[in-house]
């Protein structure tokens, strides 16, 4: 049996990470659709989720108290990241290299994400206090263009790529579901000024000018093309951007 954790509650004490996404929000749609995939195959799944607590220690204790009380061969947390950085990363006891906390981060980078890997994750509370095997996933960072590749892959994706890895492992004797189709790479720009025009046409002129994005904010480019002297990228939303590297980061993700 393995025992599936949407990280942190749904309100109050023990709320995750709010960034382009909500964690507690987010860690339930991938919770749900890892559950889904596991038990088509004919595993049998605990949902050890806590939805309200008094305090985090409360959440975190009860959240123990859920997992030993099952005869788990898992324990599966899943969280999303925060801090600015960028990939997925799972952490482990005393960060042993599992083989099947290794293939999660490989599936779940292999739909675009950076791979970060299995690290010492013996400080978190549930890794170390859990009777059964422990791995709490960062799916990735909430408040980076990670949130943006997140929203356009799916959480049921993220789920379908976490139990396509554990299946061989908690159950070889069974078929596990198929790995979600890898998306090819697209291209971003991050804007690096605190305010870039964009514009309506592929045009330099002020009456193209369709307003003005942020610094930081991220856009999926369509194709590049030279206006007069100068590259422009074509986003997704049909506006055009400068891609000067002195305004812009444009990136293959």
């Amino acid at each position: 049996m393995i025992g599936i954790n949407a990280g942190h509650t749904a309100g109050g004490p023990g709320y995750g990470a709010v960034g382009i996404i909500k964690e507690s929000e987010h860690t339930r749609k991938v919770a749900a659709a890892l559950r889904r995939y596991l038990e088509a195959c004919g595993i049998q799944v605990k949902d050890c989720t806590i939805e309200a607590a008094a305090s985090q220690n409360a959440y975190l204790a009860r959240v123990v108290e859920l997992a030993n009380g099952q005869e788990l061969e898992w324990f599966i947390s899943i969280h999303f990241n925060a801090g600015g950085g960028r990939g997925v990363e799972v952490y482990t006891y005393l960060g042993r290299q599992y083989g099947d906390a290794v293939a999660v981060c490989q599936a779940i980078a292999a739909l675009g994400f950076q791979n970060r890997g299995v690290k010492e994750g013996t400080g978190l509370y549930v890794i170390r206090k859990t009777k059964a095997k422990a791995m709490l996933i960062e799916v990735c960072f909430v408040d980076t263009e990670d949130a943006n590749r997140y929203l356009e892959t799916g959480a049921d994706k993220i789920g379908q790529a976490i139990a396509s890895a554990l299946v061989p492992y908690a159950a070889p004797e069974l078929e596990p579901p198929k790995a979600p189709a890898v998306p090819e790479k697209q291209t971003f720009v991050r804007v690096l000024v605190p305010e870039l025009n964009v514009r309506n046409a592929p045009s330099w002129a002020n009456k193209a000018i369709a307003g003005t994005v942020r610094i930081r904010e991220v856009f999926t480019v369509v194709e590049t093309l030279i206006v007069g002297a100068t590259p422009m990228h074509r986003l997704k939303s049909g506006l055009y951007i400068t891609a000067h590297p002195a305004y812009v980061q444009t990136y293959r993700g």
